[in-house]
């Protein structure tokens, strides 16, 4: 078996984990086809079993006996909602303990030189799965009126059985690389409650079929596997390993910072593709099930973790962050940001969320160099949008139809290769890779984005806020 797994991964040009990584998605396609045909409209213990044992067979395809650390996991947090669920202190627990258990795994995971995936990759997943269960539950102890949106759309009542948690973690379509999806809408699903909603409208003879989603599924697959495909083919263009040749110290800065460009954009469909591959498997299943658009058409997109369309046109960081990693970063709005409005700072709380986000990516230093650029380039993007309201004639530019595709142009370019440049460091990992790619370019984007700042002090000093007319002097 290691055998044809080597020469297969010798063939794709990957890694040997990361070759039975993306066979585990795959993997999800057929079990999808096996549950529409036998366990859909079932009782949904026969889905929290079904969920579970296939769940934990592709775990210890990909990690061996490690799928102990998720068992373990899960009965602590577990036996943590029975003795204290609801109260601050399960809250407080549930956040630390799942947050040093992942931090362990990362430990772990250094002493094994050469992987880059491990048992830590699926128990990210699990840290914020459980985190939020418990957090759910603890909403569901409030008055409904003091809660927000999401949180409304998520709380829970009830402590779910034992077996329902672990068919959610050990759910194949959102085990291994996400998406996140809160207990309640995994038990909607098993319960059969988003089946009953499309069978209203379906057709006599269709009412206790499987949904029909194959379509869509298959569609999200073959997209995923586009940019996969991309990317495998790209990175023998523009391959890490060229960073650090003498050739590449050549080049002209434009030429440097082009190559920062193509690569990152690479990379970030790698993590597009596997998004996609992992959506197609909840909407074959039904899981992604998220009602009707206005046109009555049903949509799919209720695990989705990319806004597709959205992601290849933005040309805001506001639109990137919309569109790219959804799922997890709606989580960390509605589980930590939106929490922390004790701090009193919009910039603190911003802060820490993205310093809890870099610690769950992992320990390397190249997480939290990541998301301090993407703090600052954010921070740039807002003073950017203050003075574009303050100074007329940066207003009149940027509201200037005939300038529109120009201006969308220019910002895309922009956009991309400040994505790209903070993913060196997201990429990379450690600091005597990346700070030696930074320096290459004289950390051009350090230099603009922490010196921007000071621009800003003082064109916002010149240009003071436009007065309102008043209406009784005219």
């Amino acid at each position: 078996m290691s055998g044809v797994l080597d020469a297969l991964a010798s063939q794709i040009g990957a890694s040997v984990e990361a070759t039975i990584f993306l066979l585990s998605l795959f993997i999800g396609y057929p079990l999808g086809f096996f549950h529409r045909a036998f366990i859909h409209g079932k009782d949904e213990n026969i889905h929290h079993v079904f969920f579970t044992a296939t769940g934990l067979a592709v775990y210890y395809f990909n990690f061996g006996l490690n799928f102990i650390h998720p068992i373990a996991n899960i009965l602590v947090i577990y036996v943590l909602l029975r003795v204290a669920g609801g109260s601050k202190f399960s809250v407080v627990f549930s956040f630390i303990f799942n947050s040093l258990y992942l931090l362990y795994s990362y430990v772990e995971s250094v002493k094994l030189e050469g992987y880059s995936i491990t048992w830590s990759t699926p128990q990210c997943v699990l840290t914020l799965r459980l985190t939020a269960l418990v957090l759910d539950y603890y909403d569901g102890k409030k008055s409904q009126d003091k809660l927000s949106k999401d949180q409304k759309e998520n709380f829970i009542t009830d402590i779910p059985s034992l077996l329902a948690i672990f068919g959610q973690c050990f759910y194949v379509g959102g085990m291994l690389a996400g998406p996140q999806f809160g207990i309640r809408k995994y038990l909607a699903f098993t319960r059969g409650e988003f089946s009953a909603i499309m069978a209203k409208d379906a057709s006599p003879g269709m009412k206790d079929h499987p949904p029909a989603s194959v379509g869509p599924a298959l569609t999200r697959l073959a997209l995923g596997i586009l940019y996969i495909v991309l990317f495998q083919t790209g990175n023998m263009l523009f391959s890490d390993e060229y960073f650090f040749t003498a050739h590449y110290q050549e080049l002209g800065f434009i030429t440097k910072c082009f190559y920062i460009l193509v690569w990152g954009q690479l990379h970030f469909r790698k993590y597009v593709g596997t998004w996609l591959i992992c959506e197609g498997i909840s909407i074959l299943m039904g899981l992604s099930y998220n009602g009707k658009d206005k046109n009555g058409n049903i949509l799919w997109d209720g695990v989705s973790n990319v806004k597709l369309y959205q992601q290849e046109t933005c040309s805001t960081f506001r639109e990137a962050i919309e569109a790219f990693n959804y799922n997890t970063n709606k989580w960390m709005f509605s589980y930590i940001y939106r929490r922390l409005q004790f701090l009193g700072s919009k910039s603190l709380s911003q802060a820490v969320t993205l310093s809890y986000l870099a610690m769950w990516h992992g320990l390397a230093s190249g997480y939290y160099m990541n998301f301090f650029l993407e703090f600052i380039m954010v921070n740039t993007e807002n003073q950017i949008m203050v003075l574009e309201y303050r100074i007329p004639l940066l207003h009149e530019v940027n509201r200037s139809p005939t300038l529109q595709p120009f201006l969308w142009l220019v910002r895309r370019i922009l956009l991309t290769f400040s994505i790209s440049y903070a993913l060196v460091s997201f990429c990379m990992l450690t600091h005597d890779k990346y700070l030696q790619i930074y320096s290459s370019v004289g950390y051009v984007g350090h230099v603009v984005y922490l010196g921007f700042p000071l621009v800003y002090l003082v064109l916002i000093r010149l240009f003071k806020t436009p007065k309102k007319t008043d209406s009784k002097a005219q």
